[in-house]
This record gives structure tokens, sequence and C-alpha cells, in this order.
């Protein structure tokens, strides 16, 4: 099922007559991945993503939809179409010539965290021997403790990770920073505090195009995405999901 939510903004005077034109719709597929994609599986969305994507597409004079499918066959239908991306995805080794990065959404690190009321002795990964990590099922997270030969937990949702952590069922949970810091937000005075007990890597997210996207669509789109960080956009968009 497709959900129709950029409009050409043709009324816009500031945008150029032929970016206000443009017949193209670019598909856009996207995973529940809070504070970036919240609500994927039961519309209306919101997040992170989203926003930023709607006033990149305002900006550009282009058009767009979701596209919902499951995440896998996603990433194939981003990569074989003219006109489709993919929000949020990690820039990874093994990503980076499969897909345009378009548009960045986030630079941050991915790291683990431990309840601030057991901090933990985990100064390299050999200290994590024994321990119960938990990570995000099938996300780039996983994908990296797997290169590094770490034993760990795949969760459906990064709020499952969370509350095993809360709960004291895991030792240590494995992941983005601006997630941490959203879900912390989300559960308010309830939460229980964490803390960064080892920075694994730092990681770049993005709105990622397929190959075959023409050149000038999407130069049209990371101009957009450029001017969002430039006029501090993308900062008070971030901000009003994580502090």
């Amino acid at each position: 099922m497709k959900k129709l939510f950029g409009l050409i903004l043709g009324c816009l005077g500031s945008l150029p007559l032929h970016a206000a034109e443009s017949s193209h719709v670019i598909h856009f597929y996207s995973i529940d991945y809070p504070p970036f994609i919240i609500g994927a599986d039961v519309p209306p969305r919101q997040g992170i993503a989203l926003e930023a994507i709607q006033q990149a597409l305002a900006h550009a004079g282009l058009r767009g939809q979701w596209v919902d499918l499951p995440w896998k066959r996603a990433q194939m239908q981003a990569q074989s179409e003219t006109y489709g991306c993919l929000a949020p995805l990690t820039r990874s080794a093994s990503r980076e010539e499969q897909y345009r990065w378009v548009g960045l959404l986030d630079g941050s690190s991915q790291s683990l965290y431990v309840l601030a009321s057991k901090p933990a002795d985990i100064r390299t990964l050999a200290d994590l021997k024994g321990k119960r990590v938990v990570a995000l099922l099938g996300s780039s997270m996983a994908e990296w403790l797997h290169q590094h030969d770490v034993a760990f937990a795949e969760l459906p949702t990064t709020e499952d990770a969370y509350r095993e952590l809360s709960m004291g069922v895991a030792d240590a949970w494995a992941v983005h920073s601006l997630v941490a810091r959203y879900l912390v937000k989300k559960q308010g005075r309830r939460a229980e505090p964490i803390q960064e007990a080892l920075r694994l890597q730092e990681t770049r997210i993005y709105l990622a195009c397929g190959k075959r996207m023409p050149e000038e669509v999407a130069q049209r789109l990371s101009n957009a995405f450029r001017w969002l960080r430039e006029s501090g956009e993308m900062e008070r968009i971030i901000a009003r999901y994580v502090e």
C-alpha cells in the first residue's frame, strides 16, 4: 500500500519552475527505527527522517510517497528502481557501492550502554565475555558485532533492548547514541538512567537512494539536505526528539 506524503509545491514562488513541475515520484522505504522513523508499521509515521525528507522535498520541488514493504525486500527495490530510496540507512563499507548516499540525517556513534546504577568495567570487547549484550535484529550494529565476533542477542525492537537493559536482564545494549537518548527521554521520570560504557564506532545515517537515480534528481535532493544542515533546521528537528 502506498501513502502519498510529498506534494508538488508549485505554489511556492521561491522554487524554480522546472523544479516545481517535476513529474517524478520518489518511492521512500523505511523501517521502524525511533527516533528516525516512528510508526512505520502503524502509520501515521513521524520521526527525524520523515520530517527531514518532507522539508527536503519541498525545498527541491520534488514529490515522494512511502511504500510499505518488508525491509529486506525494500532494500532490493530501492537498488533496482530509478526513483527508490531508503531511510534511515547506516553507511558502511559493505553498503558503500550499493547506493547513492544522498542526505545525511545524523552523524554520531554506536556505543555500548549500561545501567548507571550498575556501571560495568568495559574497556575492550574482551570485557564482554560472559555478559548478555543486546542489539536490534538485522541492524548495522548487529552486523558490526558479528564482524567482531561478539556474542550477543538480537531483539525485534529497540524498545525491547532498552527494556532488557532497564530490567537488568541484559548487561549491555549496543545502539546508536541518538536512539538511546530518544528512548530514555520517551520514558520520562520512569526511565532507568543509562551511561555509555564503550564507544564502538562513529557512524553516519543517511537517506540512501538507488544508483539508477538520475544525477540531476539526486543532486537536488542532496542540495536540499545540505540546506537543512546549513540553515540549522536539521538540528532543530533532531532536538524535538531527544532534548
